[in-house]
């Protein structure tokens, strides 16, 4: 009792300096700048079609990233204009009726490039060829060359230009052309006809990524369901071939019949123009010659992809739609833009952006089929004096890179206390023992630093720890699978010899997919397990190696994103013929289970997976033949081991590799440059595209070497920053500019607190207890031993791909005031403090035993002092060392990592 109340008093006083946080562990803050929005909110919002001033708010107000400040902000000076420069650069005008917007960017001497074309006067060099109007957009007269010039305070810049086939007409495709004109007006955004169900009986796909449904559902009408392909109700047709000026498709449009969405088009624009000539030709899907080789948007391309804008700044986005027939055309106009989030930057339906509040998101940008995303950053004040700073490596090029064009200076390197504790935490799991502390602080060795990542990753703790990171997120764990002690260590083992072999990544997942036989990953897909169906089984390895989310899919094409319902069942066919059977009796050692293959289907052993190898379609009622994303479906003379192939497909494709190092990336720095990690999306866009392109180049050139990848990464200055800000990058959450701190896994915690007391957790259940130093990292069946402690830091329980929380909460609180932890670690005989007072040490050795101990650095003189002054006034010198020592373990310093 006189400890606790010792304790307590201690801990509301928080008489040392250095111990003033003695607070609940608390996670990083979150993002308030340079934020893109990658929330499921941003996935509602980016669906809100664009307001006009005649249409009202459809749908639910958006939520948007947090910012610095709410008002809106005034252009500051610029200095003084450097240079110019026209884009794009060298293009060519294809095509009759070919045009293009040319924009006109200043460099400046604060270091911004700024968008000066609504500033600027131009010039072409042969009229007959091409003319340009004073908004800076050329077009095309006849083939031929010119030279386009722009002029702005006294500098002149100058791009080439090449007009080709201007008498050559583009051949009218209905999803290009009317496809385009109903994503521009936002008709078929998810709040709206392309929503899951439609809208007001009336379906059309998301992003015109389907025309021939458009098409059908268009000339035909019909409700749409979600269970049946059959369309319900009357069919009512949106177009009118005999009065094409009375289609409902234009009468709804233009709001002379009563519409939700209000006036999408004015009778006197073009795009109404183009449908009605559509519906006057009969409505046609294509040109009649073209029909089987439709001109087709292959790919868009948003210049630029990145950049800052200063308070009140604008910029024009250029959007170029790349051809199916090798040619390109200017769709500027031809799209539909939504800012993430219009608090930090508004965009108009031409594609001009605005800066509104500092801060950073994304704009969404949707053509017929397609859709891109350009980065926005706005900064409060640009430094016109950035210092070069030292890099590592490719990972400080890319992320340098962006802090200075956004303004903001990454913070000094850290201490050599501060790296030691982190990289060990990092990539062992485990705190540097003091003697090992005092060591690396007092080398002189300008090279201690690799050396001491290189001795870690041949450190049995490297592998310990990975093998537990490992089995997390491969969800290993007996109640989970429902599977017996034996699968869980077989499992649990074959993760630790990959992790000891270092094997490549693509191998490893390659036979976690296509596990067959008994031993290795089977039991993760026992039939009996929680993850039972072919669909289920499919969508955890698509989002555990692809980082994609295909769930939403299943029932319906995505609302949100280009997943087809029919691109769901496709990749789970894959899954069809898995079976398994049980052999042996329960009493002998030869009991257990095969997995495999069946090719006369799912036959089995209890009922549990059904009778039939076929995998129906739940809309069609069709058997769904094994498919790939693009659609492929698997020849019959590869089905004899259908995930081996879908195995050899993921492990090939561009998502794979970017995936794992997405994953790998968050477990050093606490968040993905996408994040959450598995759930990659155009409205949660990489905050570091180049970066993310980099790394996962790197990864798969390097044969795919998660410790070639975890090398680079604790090697490059980006990650060895300090924690400490400065004042460009205090309120940075997302760029790198500094370390951020990291609550500490539950597991690791506990094994952290077990270390700095000297007394080890013991795992027990009703049955069984585990050897005495388990460390809870290496429990092989965490369900199997509970822990009210690991439960209240946000242990997993598998059943699914773990999401852990480090958000704190009361449990958190009252087990640091009372629970045993906390306490009963602290006074037990053989501890730390205990063994400290037996060897006779004085107070200073004393209390920096257990800073080096826990913090992994030695007191500064203020808690030196601040605690010898403190320990003079106490009556008892044990009560007031494990007081400290309570101080320790619960401050912020010790349950994060920064």
């Amino acid at each position: 009792m006189t400890t606790m109340k010792t304790l307590r008093r201690f801990a509301v006083l928080g008489v040392v300096a250095g111990l003033s946080f003695l607070i609940l562990p608390v996670s990083p803050q979150p993002q308030t700048c340079f934020s893109l929005v990658g929330t499921a909110a941003a996935s509602e919002q980016f669906e809100q079609p664009q307001k006009s001033p005649s249409s009202p708010s459809k749908g639910r107000t958006p939520l948007v990233a947090p910012r610095i400040g709410t008002e809106r902000i005034e252009r500051r000076a610029t200095g003084e204009l450097l240079a110019v420069r026209v884009v794009p650069e060298d293009s060519t005008l294809w095509g009759a009726g070919g045009s293009r917007q040319f924009l006109v960017l200043g460099k400046y001497t604060d270091g911004l490039e700024r968008d000066v074309t609504s500033r600027s006067r131009f010039s072409i060099s042969d009229n007959s060829v091409a003319q340009v109007n004073a908004a800076g957009r050329v077009m095309a007269v006849a083939d031929g060359e010119v030279v386009l010039t722009a002029f702005i305070e006294g500098r002149a810049a100058s791009t080439t230009l090449r007009i080709a086939d201007s008498e050559q007409e583009l051949p009218f495709s209905f999803g290009r052309d009317i496809g385009g004109i109903l994503t521009k007006q936002g008709c078929n955004s998810s709040s709206c006809h392309g929503g899951v169900k439609g809208e007001g009986g009336f379906k059309l796909s998301l992003n015109a990524l389907y025309p021939r449904d458009d098409y059908k559902w268009i000339l035909e009408g019909g409700t749409y369901q979600v269970l049946t392909a059959e369309p319900a109700g009357e069919k009512r047709p949106r177009i009118d071939l005999e009065h094409p000026n009375k289609s409902l498709l234009l009468l709804k449009s233009t709001d002379t019949v009563a519409h939700g969405g209000g006036e999408r088009l004015s009778a006197s624009s073009a795009d109404y123009q183009t449908i009605l000539d559509w519906v006057r030709t009969g409505a046609p899907y294509a040109d009649k010659d073209e029909r089987e080789g439709e001109v087709r948007v292959e790919r868009l391309e948003v210049f630029p992809r990145q950049t800052v804008l200063d308070p009140g700044g604008e910029h024009q986005l250029l959007l170029t739609a790349h051809l199916s027939n090798g040619q390109s055309r200017d769709f500027t106009h031809k799209v539909h833009y939504l800012s993430n989030n219009p608090e930090v930057v508004e965009v108009t339906s031409k594609g001009r952006v605005k800066a509104v509040s500092a801060g950073e998101t994304a704009v969404i940008i949707r053509a017929a089929g397609h859709a891109t995303v350009a980065g926005f950053g706005v900064i409060g004040r640009p430094n016109p004096d950035y210092p070069d700073v030292p890099q590592s490596n490719f990972i400080d090029d890319c992320v340098f890179e962006k802090l200075r064009r956004f303004h903001i200076v990454p913070s000094e390197l850290s201490s050599d206390a501060e790296f030691l504790r982190r990289v060990c935490l990092d990539l062992t799991g485990t705190l540097p023992p003091p003697e090992r502390v005092r060591e690396f602080l007092r080398s002189n060795d300008p090279r201690k630093r690799d050396k001491l990542i290189k001795a870690l990753f041949d450190s049995p703790e490297y592998v310990d720890f990975w093998t537990f990171r490992f089995a997390d997120f491969f969800r290993v764990a007996r109640y989970a699978n429902q599977i017996e002690a034996q699968h869980a260590y077989i499992y649990w083992e074959w993760i630790r010899s990959s992790i000891a072999k270092n094997k490549p990544y693509d191998q490893l997942a390659g036979e976690r997919i296509a596990a067959q036989g008994h031993g290795g990953p089977t039991p993760h897909f026992f039939p009996y397990s929680e993850v039972r169906n072919p669909e289920q089984k499919m969508a955890e390895e698509v989002r555990v190696f692809m980082g994609r989310r295909l769930d939403c899919a299943q029932c319906h094409n995505h609302p949100f994103e280009a997943w087809s319902q029919d691109q769901f069942w496709g990749l789970a066919a894959f899954f069809g013929r898995l079976n398994a059977a049980r052999f042996g009796k329960r009493d002998i050692t030869l009991y257990g289970s095969v997995l495999y293959d069946d090719p006369d289907g799912q036959e089995v052993d209890y009922g549990v997976v059904g009778k039939s190898g076929k995998v129906i379609h739940p809309r069609t009622q069709q058997e769904v033949l094994p498919a790939l994303l693009d659609g492929t479906v698997l020849p019959e003379a590869d089905r004899a081991d259908l995930r081996k192939k879908l195995a050899e497909w993921v492990c090939s494709h561009p998502w794979f590799a970017e995936a794992a190092v997405n994953r790998m990336w968050s477990y050093f720095f606490g968040r993905g440059i996408v994040d959450p990690v598995d759930d990659f999306r155009l409205a949660n866009p990489p905050t570091h595209p180049d970066l993310l392109s980099a790394l996962a180049k790197d990864f798969r050139d390097g044969g795919y070497d998660l410790k070639h990848l975890m090398r680079n990464i604790v090697s490059s200055r980006t990650y060895q920053l300090s924690s400490q800000p400065n004042e460009t990058n205090r309120e940075d959450r997302i760029n790198y500019s500094h370390a951020m701190a990291r609550s500490l896994e539950a597991e690791v915690l506990l094994d952290a607190i077990s270390s700095v007391t000297g007394v080890p957790e013991v795992f027990s259940n009703e049955t069984s207890t585990l050897p005495q130093g388990t460390r809870a990292i290496d429990v092989k069946e965490p369900d199997v031993y509970p822990s009210r402690f690991l439960e209240a830091y946000g242990r997993p329980n598998r059943h699914a791909v773990p999401e852990r929380n480090g958000e704190p909460n009361l449990a958190q609180a009252l087990h640091m005031l009372a629970g045993p932890t906390y306490t009963e670690k602290l006074s037990k005989e053989g501890g730390r403090v205990d063994r400290l007072l037996k060897s006779a040490a004085s107070d200073r050795e004393v209390i920096e035993s257990l800073y080096l101990a826990a913090l992994s650095r030695f007191p500064t003189h203020k808690e030196r002092s601040t605690l010898e002054t403190w320990l003079q006034q106490r009556s008892s010198r044990k009560e007031a060392f494990l007081s400290l020592l309570w101080g320790l373990i619960s401050s912020r310093e010790f349950s994060e990592n920064h």
